[in-house]
């Protein structure tokens, strides 16, 4: 990773980020955020903003994603959204594609092309001639193991393949006297709405060779999972939830269950070392890149913040983004919240030094490959649609050894995401 320098780009960076020195008379602010998490960071930059300019007042909302995702839905069309959004550029680029965000100024055009964000944070927000938006923190999936657990059965440490998933989850769950599932050995989205459970399985998906699109030559789209990777990424759930019983329906899952000790690992981003700082300080845990199979992954998942087109005072705004984007309070995010900061160019070892759980998140493998979203407007309607189905499929025990069952799953399932594509004009034909 590139790490800030001393010298003429030191005094570059510190040109480009630190905050003007003028008044900009009296200003309020509203910013709305679909992470409730975030509320202490965003407050504390603005309680600092604000004694750089004590004319301009900055107000916090925040809601939690889907509700989030649901309002920027109404209020971006209708011009009465805040001043400032924080927002995935999935879910952001059917309101850009629309014309109902303006482009950056060239300032902030300049600063997401300066060498402080990757290409891959470049071409996501690039939309025609124009950027839209500047990355405040991504994610990236790892996988979280309870260390007391693993050391009780005498297991080296995380699984690093599909066959140690499959065999260590087995030995790490528990049971009661009928036979009910008293601790998971793994913890898998199983439910919940939007968009969540299909991102959640195309980390399985990845893996086994397949994604949720495959992108043509000509810039348009089939569905990527009707294959024998679609099948193998299913039928791991399948097998992990009704042969195995290593995870079920009925028990407590993802974070909460790992902070009660309820799980013995899941995977899920840099956040939730921070969520266990807080409320679960006790607990033996670390973490390790998600599991090979035929390949190794994660997704790189940007969260952006926007000046909105009702925005009456954009300079004031942007001029307060960019103080949030200074290194001092990036470091401040990752340590205190436990987001992964979208800067690039800032030495982040400190931070792991004292919290060796983030030491994942940033010290990539070699041939571990980073894929994300497709920066197109329909995107978030295929996963939600996908989402829907595999939550049934997951509900259905017939499907059980039972490979043509779930070869059908996953082609109706890739059906609908090809249709979604065919009306936006974005299906590849042969």
């Amino acid at each position: 990773m590139r790490k800030t320098t001393l010298g003429i780009i030191g005094v570059l960076l510190l040109c480009v980020f630190l905050s003007s020195a003028v008044a900009f008379g009296n200003v309020k602010l509203s910013l709305w955020s679909g992470y409730p998490e975030m509320v202490p960071f965003y407050e504390k930059v603005a309680q600092d903003y604000q004694k750089l300019h004590p004319e301009v007042e900055v107000e916090i909302l925040a809601y939690n994603l889907r509700d989030h995702e649901q309002k920027l839905s109404v209020t971006i069309p209708t011009d009465t959204v805040a001043d400032i959004v924080e927002i995935s550029d999935y879910a952001m680029r059917k309101f850009v594609e629309a014309g109902f965000v303006p482009p950056n100024p060239p300032e902030i055009d300049a600063m997401l092309k300066s060498g402080s964000y990757s290409q891959f944070a470049i071409n996501n927000l690039t939309y025609g001639d124009n950027t839209y938006g500047i990355p405040l923190f991504r994610g990236r999936q790892v996988m979280f193991w309870n260390k007391a657990m693993f050391a009780e059965e005498g297991l080296p440490g995380a699984p690093t393949n599909w066959d140690e998933v499959i065999d260590y989850s087995q030995k790490l769950a528990r049971y009661d006297e009928q036979g009910n599932l008293t601790r998971s050995g793994i913890s898998l989205r199983l439910s919940g709405a939007g968009s969540g459970v299909a991102e959640k399985w195309w980390f399985w998906l990845y893996p086994a060779g397949g994604s949720i699109l495959d992108k043509y030559p000509d810039g348009k789209y089939r569905a990527g999972y009707d294959n024998e990777a679609g099948q193998e990424a299913l039928k791991l759930y399948i097998d992990l939830v009704y042969k195995h019983h290593v995870d079920d329906h009925k028990i407590k899952h993802d974070t909460e269950a790992f902070a009660l000790e309820l799980t013995a690992m899941f995977h899920r981003e840099s956040w939730v070392v921070g969520y266990m700082q807080q409320y679960a300080p006790d607990v033996e845990y670390d973490t390790a890149p998600l599991p090979r199979y035929k390949r190794a992954g994660t997704i790189e998942n940007l969260v952006n913040l926007h000046v909105t087109r009702p925005c009456k005072d954009p300079e004031v705004a942007w001029d307060f983004i960019k103080f949030m984007l200074q290194p001092e309070y990036q470091v401040y995010l990752f340590e205190t919240v436990g987001w992964l900061p979208a800067r690039d160019d800032i030495d982040y070892s400190p931070v792991y030094e004292k919290i060796p759980q983030y030491r994942a998140f940033l010290e990539i493998p070699e041939d571990f490959e980073l894929y994300g979203y497709e920066p197109i407007a329909c995107f978030d309607e295929i996963m939600t649609r996908l989402a829907e189905r595999l939550v049934d499929a997951f509900l259905d025990q017939s499907l059980v050894d039972n490979p043509e069952g779930i070869a059908k799953v996953i082609h109706e399932a890739a059906e609908e995401t090809n249709n979604i594509l065919k009306e936006n004009d974005l299906y590849h034909e042969e």
